[in-house]
C-alpha cells in the first residue's frame, strides 16, 4: 500500500474543493489547434485582418519548451515575432539549463550550455547515440563528483534574462489558453504582457509555485492544467496556470483586478499543486517545492543555478589538448 504525502494529500482536497480544472495533455506528434482559423483576430493586440496577417503558426506554448503539437489561431504574425523576441526569449534562457538536463528539443535539439567568451571552458550537450556529454578544464570547473553518494553536482550560470519578463511569458501561456468569454476578466494582464519596458511594471508580489520531480521523466510530455475558481469560492486568486515539463512543474497565479479585487496586492498563500512525484523517490530521492520571484524588472547576469544528477557509474575524461589548451 503506497503511502501518500499528508501535504498532497491536503493540496488535493484544497484545489478540489476551491477550482474546477480545465486539462490538458500534449501528445507528441498529434498537432492540436486552440481556436479556429474563421474570422480570426488576435487576442493580444485585439487586430485582424487586413490589418495584420496570421500566415505562420504560432505556438500556445513555446517550442524552446518541447511543445511541436499545440498551436493558436488568437496569435498574429506581428505579435508571435514580438513575443517570440522579447518575453519567451528570456524564457527560452532563464529555462535553458533545465531543459538542457532533462532532454527537452526545442526547435532543432537539445540546446546546449557553454562558456561564452574566448579561450577554452566548459561544455554540456546531449546526443542521441551517446546521451549527455559533460567537459570541463582544471581551470574552470562546473562540477564536482561525490562517488560515495554517486552524485555530480553542477553550478552553472545562466544566460542574461530579465525575471518580470520570464513572469509575463508564464502568464502569457496562460492567457492563450483562456477560454474567449473569460478573456473581459484579464484586460490588464493582457496589456501588460505587452508593455516592453519592464520597468514600468506593476508588480510587486506575484509568488510562482515549483515542484521539482527528481528521475528519468519522459522528455517529450508536456502537461498543462488552467484552473478556475468556483463560482461559490472568494478569496482565492481566480485562475492559475499550471505547466509540467521535464522534470519540472510550475504554477503561476493568473490575477484579475476584476475578480481578485478582495485579494489582489496581498501576499498570497496557496499549496503547491498536488503532483505525483518522480518514477522512484526511493532511488531518486523525494521531490522538492519552493517558490519563485520573478518580479525583478531588472537584467539579471550570471546567475547560478545547481544541479544534482545521480549515477551507476561515471567516466572521466582529461579534455586538454597536448598543450594543455
Amino acid at each position: 500500500m503506497i503511502k501518500l504525502d499528508p501535504k498532497i494529500v491536503e493540496a488535493a482536497d484544497f484545489y478540489e474543493q476551491h477550482y474546477d480544472p480545465l486539462g490538458l495533455l500534449i501528445r507528441p506528434g498529434i498537432k492540436m489547434l486552440v481556436g479556429d482559423r474563421e474570422n480570426q483576430i488576435c487576442r493580444f493586440c485585439g487586430k485582424s485582418r487586413p490589418e495584420v496577417s496570421f500566415r505562420h503558426e504560432a505556438h500556445a506554448i513555446p517550442e524552446s519548451l518541447g511543445n511541436k503539437s499545440l498551436f493558436t489561431t488568437y496569435e498574429c504574425d506581428s505579435c508571435n515575432q514580438f513575443f517570440g523576441g522579447s518575453i519567451e526569449d528570456d524564457l527560452g534562457k532563464w529555462s535553458k539549463p533545465s531543459r538542457t538536463f532533462s532532454r527537452i528539443r526545442g526547435k532543432n535539439r537539445v540546446p546546449t550550455l557553454k562558456k561564452g567568451g574566448p579561450g577554452p571552458g566548459w561544455r554540456v550537450e546531449y546526443d542521441d547515440s551517446t546521451g549527455l556529454q559533460i567537459k570541463q578544464y582544471e581551470d574552470d570547473p562546473i562540477f564536482v563528483v561525490d562517488k560515495e553518494k554517486k552524485q555530480v553536482r553542477f553550478e552553472l550560470k545562466r544566460d542574461a534574462y530579465t525575471p518580470v519578463a520570464v513572469l509575463k511569458a508564464f502568464v502569457k501561456i496562460g492567457l492563450t489558453l483562456m477560454p474567449p468569454e473569460e478573456l473581459p476578466h484579464f484586460s490588464e494582464a493582457l496589456a501588460w504582457i505587452r508593455e516592453p519596458d519592464h520597468t514600468k511594471s506593476p508588480v510587486k508580489k506575484w509568488p510562482v509555485r515549483w515542484t521539482f520531480q527528481p528521475g528519468p521523466m519522459p522528455n517529450d510530455l508536456i502537461v498543462v492544467f488552467l484552473l478556475r475558481r468556483k463560482i461559490s469560492v472568494k478569496g482565492v486568486p481566480y485562475a492559475f496556470l499550471v505547466l509540467a515539463y521535464g522534470n519540472e512543474v510550475f504554477q503561476v497565479p493568473l490575477l484579475s483586478p476584476k475578480q481578485d479585487s478582495v485579494i489582489y496586492d496581498r501576499e498570497l498563500t496557496f499549496p503547491a499543486f498536488p503532483t505525483p512525484g518522480g518514477p522512484n523517490p526511493e532511488l531518486y530521492g523525494e521531490g522538492r517545492r519552493g517558490s519563485l520571484d520573478l518580479c525583478g524588472r531588472e537584467v539579471v547576469r550570471g546567475e547560478r543555478t545547481p544541479i544534482v544528477l545521480g549515477f551507476d557509474q561515471v567516466e572521466l575524461k582529461d579534455f586538454r589538448d597536448k598543450n594543455g589548451d
